[in-house]
């Protein structure tokens, strides 16, 4: 799969895509269904992303201290 970045990109112009008013059926379905998938990977590197990410609450004995963000 592309990253998180390129499937974005992707994404934007499956939509672009859609709009058209002259788009067969059966391409709008193709798109579509490529487009679903590419939503479920973005959801799924920005849930990864979400559980990496810690906020910083202080210091304490030279070390940061964190919590998981939420």
């Amino acid at each position: 799969m592309k990253n998180f970045e390129e499937a974005l990109k992707r994404l934007e112009q499956i939509a672009k895509l859609l709009e058209r008013e002259d788009i067969a059926l059966d391409e709008a379905i193709n798109l579509y269904e490529e487009g679903m998938k590419l939503v479920d990977y973005c959801s799924k590197k920005l849930q990864e992303a979400q559980n990496r990410v810690k906020m910083i609450t202080g210091v304490k004995n030279g070390k940061l201290e964190t919590e998981d963000f939420e």
